[in-house]
Parts: structure tokens; sequence; C-alpha cells
């Protein structure tokens, strides 16, 4: 049975929200400019201490709440206490999320690299098995994306790759998922990669594969709109989406 990706391939997608100046990412009200503006919603994916997923970016959550502590050493109770950027907007915890957008955008949900394969992801599939709405999972980690192609095949699952900058990796495993290598392994529907680096070879990868591309983040509406008249799809954010 063919995937229907057309949601994910033609609709921009806002990268963490449609945040702003007072509107923080990966925010509900983040998330309802994103749908009252008509774009897919991107956001990453943590696990608290007692297991709950909430949707938040970083590891640690001194950047966006100015508390120096790691998200998986805190109760989704301690988390839930912090605001973000100094607004009244909360972390959510994904639930939230899919009770709230039911549907209404695509979702495209990143689950960041952890050490617990299988784990996290058992706990997202327990939230994700019930809901109705379009939504796509991709990672940087192959060892996850392949987990969703064994665990759950019908799901749309994209491998995430590019410039790799500030991600201490091995060379090997740098040069694998740089260049593409990886897919043989993850089998993923669609590729996410960083629009700075995207050069013929990784063209020429995913069209032998077959494997349409998105490109991360886009932060300039011409550039925005140079990958759109390539019919390439954009991950963005920072600037206002001019539609026609």
């Amino acid at each position: 049975m063919m995937k229907d990706l057309s949601w994910l391939l033609d609709t921009p997608v806002a990268h963490r929200g449609y945040h702003a100046p007072g509107i923080p990412e990966n925010s509900m009200a983040a998330f309802c400019e994103a749908i009252e503006n008509g774009f897919t919603i991107e956001l990453d994916v943590h696990v608290t201490k007692d297991d709950i997923l909430v949707v938040f970016h970083d590891d640690n959550l001194v950047r966006v709440t100015s508390v120096d502590k790691i998200i998986g050493d805190c109760t989704f109770a301690e988390i839930r206490e912090l605001v973000l950027e100094k607004t009244r907007e909360r972390i959510p915890a994904l639930s939230e999320v899919l009770d709230y957008v039911n549907g209404r955008v695509g979702l495209l949900i990143e689950i960041k690299q952890h050490p617990r394969i299988g784990s996290v992801e058992g706990i997202l599939t327990q939230n994700l098995d019930r809901y109705s709405g379009k939504f796509a999972v991709a990672s940087f980690d192959p060892r996850i994306v392949r987990w969703f192609y064994r665990n759950r095949p019908s799901w749309i699952r994209g491998q995430i790759a590019g410039g790799l900058k500030g991600k201490t990796l091995p060379v090997l495993q740098r040069f694998l998922l740089k260049n593409l290598v990886v897919m043989l392994y993850s089998r993923p529907d669609f590729i996410a990669y960083e629009y700075r680096y995207l050069n013929s070879w990784i063209r020429f990868i995913a069209g032998v594969l077959r494997t349409p591309i998105l490109v991360w983040t886009v932060r300039d509406p011409e550039t925005a709109a140079l990958f759109r008249e390539m019919g390439q799809n954009t991950i963005f954010e920072g600037f206002r989406w001019r539609k026609n």
C-alpha cells in the first residue's frame, strides 16, 4: 500500500510551531498560530523521569526556561512549573498537543537521540496509535528510524541529516549519515536534509532510492521561495510566510 506523503511534501512546515517574539517555540501558542495559518507543525519530543513525553527541543531546559536541568532528570510535574521565555506558556505534554491539534494540520515529530532505543519509541506509539490525524516521525539516529520500520511500518518515517555541525559523532558514523548511506539501514520514506549542505550527490542518492527530500531549517523567505520553485518543501522559522 502506497503511503500518502502529499500533506508533508506540499504544505510548508513550521519549525517548532509558528513561533515569534512573545510566542515561544514548541508552545501551544506557536501550534495555535501554525493551525490558524494552515502550516504543518514540526515539533520535538523528550521523555521525563516518569516516562511522560514532553514537547521540547533541547536536552537541557536552560535556554528556554532559564532553569539548568536535564529533562530526563525531572518529573513532568516539576517541568510543568516552568514557563517558556518568561511568558505564560508552559512545556506541553505530547498528549496535550495531539488533543489540541486533533488532525487540523499535519505533525512532523522528531525523536531526539537517546540511549534507550525502543523504550521512548514505545511510549510514543502509545500516544500515536490512538491519534487519527496525519503525522510522520523522524530522527537523526538511523536506529530510531529503523525501529519504526520494523515496529510501525505503516507510519511515515524520515531520516534527518545534514552538515552535522555541533554533533559529536565518530568519523565513520558522521560520513555514513551525512552522505545518506544509513538509508540502506534505516529505510525512511523521506529525507529531511539541512539545506546549506544539499548537493548533487544527496539529490542523486535520493533519486536512486526514490525518496523525497524536505529541507531544513530555512530562515528567510527568499530561500524558501527558491526551494519551493524547485519543487521541494521547506521546514522554516524566523519569518512570516507570504502566501500567494
